[in-house]
């Protein structure tokens, strides 16, 4: 399938961190995000049923997000990733999570990409 939906530097503050600062106070992390669904049933019909809702989408990972304490940023983007499966008609999403005072000076992120099981 070549129809993509992307979302990009979706905002987030989220508890993740192996030290105690960053268990006690939440910090901003960045998500982009690549979903593979198709797009002609609501190209054709102009019917946001027919399609993906990433307002909804948006707002559920933002909640998530924004719960239980995590180490690795490895593990929160595997969380909020499992949310976008929850439309059966997402084929396979792809995020990337930003974590900016992560190391002063650098940028660092994580991706993965998730594939609806058979």
């Amino acid at each position: 399938m070549t129809d993509r939906i992307y979302v990009s530097r979706l905002p987030l503050l989220s508890l993740v961190g192996v030290y105690l600062h960053e268990k006690e106070n939440p910090q901003p992390l960045y998500l982009d995000l690549e979903l593979s669904i198709s797009l002609a049933d609501a190209a054709a019909s102009d019917n946001l049923d027919d399609t993906l809702d990433y307002g909804a989408l948006c707002h559920d990972i933002q909640a998530a997000a924004s719960r239980e304490h995590c180490q690795l940023i490895e593990k929160r983007l595997t969380e909020l990733l499992e949310i976008a499966l929850w439309d059966p008609r997402v084929e396979w999403v792809r995020g990337r999570l930003y974590k900016p005072g992560a190391v002063p000076g650098a940028e660092i992120s994580v991706e993965r990409t998730l594939t609806r099981s058979a």
